[in-house]
């Protein structure tokens, strides 16, 4: 819960900074910490080098800044990268690149979803339902698509902290639930 708070504050702070310096910058910042995000989570010895107190700030920085370069970092992501390891923070960055999607989703006006049903779907009506959906919220959508047959019918939509759940098994649920308190 605590690397939540913390990731969120430092991928504010790093946003506030590129939403000056315009769009393109933030997609940059963005890629940036996601090729840092990415390479922490699928490299185990890595995340416990960030970890790792024996390490001093400075080697944990020639770490990342040398990460970064590969990555097309620029000035204010090295200076992001140095002050994380000052703070101790490196391991976050997973968490921080994910926070910082969102934000610049919500700056593109994108919501991101999964949309899932117990059938798969033909390219067809991905298209019609994300259209649909898309008309419906106002927002560009980029969903996600998962089967699972338990639904029996119907789809399931989440998006952000919102779910709408139009399945057959939760139409079944809820009628179950009416007749055993004789409704």
């Amino acid at each position: 819960m605590i690397g939540n708070v913390v990731s969120r504050r430092y991928a504010a702070a790093l946003f506030s900074i590129g939403k000056e310096a315009g769009i393109e910058e933030l997609e940059r910042y963005g890629a940036s910490l996601s090729a840092l995000g990415e390479a922490v989570e699928k490299t185990p010895r890595l995340a416990e080098a960030f970890r790792n107190p024996v390490l001093s700030a400075e080697e944990k920085k020639k770490v990342v800044l040398s990460l970064l370069d590969v990555a097309g970092g620029g000035t204010v992501e090295q200076r992001f990268c140095a002050l994380l390891a000052d703070k101790d923070r490196l391991s976050l960055l997973p968490a921080i690149a994910a926070d910082f999607g969102v934000l610049l989703d919500d700056a593109r006006g994108i919501s991101r979803g999964v949309v899932t049903t117990a059938v798969e779907l033909d390219e067809e009506h991905m298209d019609a339902i994300r259209t649909k959906l898309e008309s419906q919220t106002g927002r560009k959508l980029v969903l996600e698509y998962v089967i699972d047959p338990s639904i029996i019918g119907g789809m399931v939509l989440r998006v952000g902290d919102s779910v709408y759940d139009a399945s057959l098994r939760a139409q079944l649920d809820n009628l179950r639930e009416s007749i055993k308190r004789g409704e």
